[in-house]
């Protein structure tokens, strides 16, 4: 009985330690500590996880662009079209010139094509051209190119 007692509070004092060692690490990660945890949620498939991490990092900083990229291809991963769209939106909204906002117009034109609007997913498409060639990003413009084919084909 004594050693059950011992062992129990034992467990408890490192049960205690582990969620104060987690609470402070909250308290002290910044929006690119959110990301980067998301993005290994991401790769291990734990999408719903990373779901919450880009949200936090969004809270700690609303105009990391690179978090709407990323929650919007979480979004995607679980066929949460409709959210990913407005995440990638908002991103682009919060920074037109930002590097990943070809990607991202890249990423609303290729759900659009899942979801029937070619039409729409056309003009994405043209959208990322342009920004990809504002870039200098030449090989984004040949993939955006191909994928344009693959929509204006399909009409």
């Amino acid at each position: 009985m004594r050693t059950w007692l011992m062992l129990s509070l034992l467990f408890l004092g490192f049960l205690g330690t582990v969620v104060w060692q987690t609470s402070i690490l909250e308290k002290t990660m910044g929006a690119e500590d959110y990301l980067t945890l998301g993005f290994e949620k991401g790769r291990m498939g734990i999408h719903d996880e990373a779901i919450e991490l880009f949200k936090k990092a969004l809270i700690v900083n609303p105009d990391l662009v690179t978090a709407y990229l990323a929650l919007g291809n979480a979004y995607g991963n679980t066929k949460n079209y409709k959210d990913a769209l407005n995440a990638y939106k908002e991103g682009i909204q919060i920074n037109p010139r930002h590097k990943d906002v070809p990607r991202m117009e890249m990423n609303i034109a290729w759900i659009l094509h899942k979801i029937n609007d070619d039409k729409t997913a056309i003009i994405f498409t043209k959208k990322a051209i342009q920004s990809f060639t504002d870039q200098n990003d030449y090989e984004g413009v040949a993939e955006a190119g191909i994928r344009l084919r693959l929509f204006e084909n399909k009409k």
